[in-house]
């Protein structure tokens, strides 16, 4: 599957970058252009060597006169042209969390609770939208959301121009316009769009659009971009080259990032063999010795700037003629040096754009309280949650100072795409037993439902057992604490019934339910539910003999849930827990058969150190004055997790008690290009039991066993391969 990826991946992007071709966009050459400009490549994390070469720059008093930067270039210039020193670039680098800008993926308890049940029932990480054209396909794997607030709380820290002459130091970035295949050269705007839109790898990110035109990182023109320089007027330049090398005929792709340096250095190696030529005699070009240093190695930073400090300094010789005299310099660190702030002051905050978002609410949403100094971590957290709303394209922002007034403003355009989403499903369950069981599932979202931000989902599911769920949530108020949610359910259940470990007859339980419900949502962590509900059940024996009698039986009554969930992962997590509670009445005044009470509740918290994880979970269930004989009020257990080496769903009664407690290591992580892979093996040990109402639950009665396992999350879903034994010689595989 891995490989699969891999050239999956390679094939996108090589579609994006072999649609452009290597022309530039012709220049006058200013009779008084700039008297040294520092050309700065592209090239990932392997751009970390720049700021070893600025180091060694100042080091020997060396002052540009302006900047050109293409990708990465584009950025290390970009910051440094802002006034950003050294030291301080490197500083940030090293502390960005790559991985997470690569992604547009928060951590799942940064969002709304009723985002997080986004992730139930397991489905295919993308979703399909409808267009006015039928489906539509994103241009890029991922958005660039995190990408977009990196570098726009970058540039608020920073307090840049708008006209990039304007910067302490002159500054250039270059784009591809993927129309046209010809260079761009952005000089003004936000500095924070410009860096994106230089680095905007086709293929990965969506182009960005400016002036009507489709750009995207300039590497494929001009990943060294000395012929732009050179257009702008310089008459002296030093180039810094950190591009992805040709390497030899033989070498061995093992994965992504070496086919992805290959590529790179494939695409970009003839336009920048013709900008090496375009250099002068008297022009300098540096090219660390970056080894196997690539495109993607963030966490080798520290060790790339140094090997950009010692290409630097063994073309000193060469770098002496450019060397200022101290007034020149001392001038220059005044003009340059602008620390960037660590917090960003705000006075207000406005709302723009015209998409979907319910203005209210959204400004509700934000934790900002102006005026303020906001944490970029605050910030960044704020307009993530604001994105995974999913009611607006990619959110943009930036400070105005307006008439002294600090005005924090959030652009949010409508996104590219209708309200109308779907989501894919498969699961497989098999015990090599002769007890399988499979759910093919669809779940279609409309967001927003109406300029209320309501919410209408619609799960199908077909296999084994099958349902169609349809819920409209409606918030109310702009807040989005209270709700009301009425919704309908068709269902079909399958239910082995189990005699002395044996399937002895299958059932089908076949429900129609009606459902009104309101409630409370407390944060981001819990909800309180009060649901009246009325259904139709009907059981049918399929195979087998009767141990249960058909019947055809009304439920009706009400229901009170509390759910907490702090959870960072549904499948296996290594932070936070979760809680159900559920106290239902059925009454004979509604139309139910009966009067009968039920409780219920489970309970899990995960607690990690390091690699490791220790999950210990409850689960109780009780039917108080239960019928004889009332199968749709009982409760199953048997099955992974839930004594492992019985059968699904193998114990039944009146009664249920559960205990667990789960181990498991964290064997690897793999994030790429915004898919994230996560594998784990572990242990469980379980105690458990089922009792009818005239039983007495007891701990000499309880059942032990355990199990050990594998198992992944993967975009598609989790995997998992387990062994399971429980006491009585009873064993299986899952």
């Amino acid at each position: 599957m891995k490989r699969s990826l891999v050239y999956l991946i390679s094939t996108i992007l090589i579609i994006g970058l072999t649609g452009t071709t290597q022309a530039q966009t012709s220049q006058s050459t200013p009779e008084d252009g700039p008297d040294l400009v520092l050309v700065l490549s592209g090239g990932g994390a392997r751009g970390a060597a720049h700021i070893g070469v600025l180091r060694v720059l100042e080091e020997m008093h060396i002052v540009p006169d302006m900047i050109v930067g293409t990708s990465m270039g584009s950025i290390v210039g970009g910051l440094y042209a802002a006034g950003w020193s050294p030291d301080e670039i490197e500083e940030l680098l090293v502390s960005i969390d790559w991985n997470a800008v690569f992604t547009d993926k928060v951590p799942r308890n940064d969002l709304s609770f009723r985002r997080k049940q986004d992730d139930r029932p397991f489905l295919i990480d993308a979703r399909l939208h409808l267009d006015e054209d039928g489906f539509y396909l994103p241009a890029g794997l991922i958005s660039g959301q995190s990408m977009e607030i990196l570098l726009q709380t970058l540039e608020a820290r920073s307090r840049p121009e708008r006209d990039f002459d304007r910067l302490p130091i002159p500054f250039r970035a270059v784009a591809t316009n993927i129309k046209t295949g010809e260079a761009v050269i952005l000089d003004s705007g936000s500095l924070a769009h410009a860096m994106r839109t230089s680095m905007s790898i086709p293929g990965m990110f969506p182009p960005v659009i400016l002036d009507g035109q489709q750009l995207v990182d300039g590497g494929s023109v001009a990943n060294l971009p000395v012929g732009i320089a050179q257009g702008l007027g310089a008459k002296n330049i030093i180039a810094i080259d950190i591009s992805s090398p040709i390497t030899s005929d033989d070498e061995n792709l093992k994965n992504f990032f070496d086919i992805y340096n290959k590529l790179n250095a494939l695409l970009t190696v003839s336009n920048r063999v013709e900008d090496v030529a375009r250099l002068q005699p008297n022009d300098v070009l540096i090219r660390p010795d970056l080894g196997d240093i690539s495109f993607m190695a963030f966490d080798r930073a520290t060790e790339t700037v140094a090997l950009g400090e010692t290409a630097a300094r063994a073309a000193t010789d060469q770098l002496l003629p450019f060397v200022a005299s101290s007034a020149d310099w001392e001038a220059f660190l005044r003009r340059q040096r602008r620390p960037p702030t660590d917090t960003i002051h705000i006075d207000r905050v406005r709302l723009e754009g015209s998409g979907l978002i319910n203005e209210p609410v959204a400004m509700n949403s934000l934790s900002i309280q102006p005026p303020a100094d906001l944490d970029p971590e605050e910030l960044r957290r704020d307009i993530m949650r604001l994105y995974h709303l999913r009611h607006s394209d990619i959110i943009s922002f930036h400070v105005d100072d307006v008439d002294g007034v600090q005005e924090l403003v959030i652009d949010a355009p409508p996104p590219p795409y209708g309200r109308h989403s779907f989501q894919l499903g498969l699961g497989i369950f098999d015990d090599f037993e002769g007890n399988g069981e499979y759910t093919l599932s669809v779940r279609h979202q409309m967001l927003p439902a109406n300029g209320k931000d309501g919410e209408w989902e619609t799960l199908l599911e077909i296999g084994s057992s099958s349902q169609l769920v349809s819920e409209f949530y409606q918030p109310l108020g702009p807040r989005l604490r209270w709700f009301v949610a009425p919704s309908i359910k068709f269902s079909r259940n399958r239910q082995d019934i189990w005699v002395d470990g044996n399937p002895w007859a299958t059932y089908n339980l076949i429900q129609q339910e009606i459902r009104v419900a309101g409630g409370r949502v407390l944060g981001n962590h819990s909800e309180v539910r009060l649901g009246a509900f009325y259904s139709d059940n009907e059981l049918d024996l399929q195979v087998g003999d009767p141990l249960f009698p058909n019947f055809e039986k009304t439920r009706a009554g009400f229901d009170l849930t509390y759910w907490h969930d702090t959870e960072d992962s549904v499948m296996f997590p290594r932070s936070g827990g979760e809680t159900r509670i559920r106290l239902t009445r059925t009454l004979d005044a509604m139309g139910s058969e009966s009067d009968q009470t039920q409780f219920s509740l489970a309970t899990g918290k995960a607690w990690s150190f390091g690699e490791y994880t220790v999950v210990p979970y409850l689960e109780y269930g009780e039917n108080q004055e239960p019928e004889v004989n009332n199968f749709t009020d009982l409760f199953f257990l048997g099955g992974p997790g839930r004594l492992s080496g019985l059968g699904n769903d193998e114990l039944y009664g009146d009664t249920l008690v559960l205990a667990r407690i789960q181990s498991y290591r964290r064997l690897k992580k793999i994030d790429l290009a915004g898919i994230s892979i996560r594998l784990y093996t572990g242990i469980s040990l379980e105690a458990g039991n089922t009792f009818f109402f005239d039983e007495s639950a007891s701990f000499d009665e309880l059942l032990y066993g355990g199990t050990a396992f594998i198992g992944a999350e993967t975009p598609i879903g989790p995997l998992y391969m387990g062994y399971g034994y429980t006491e009585g010689g009873r064993s299986r595989w899952y």
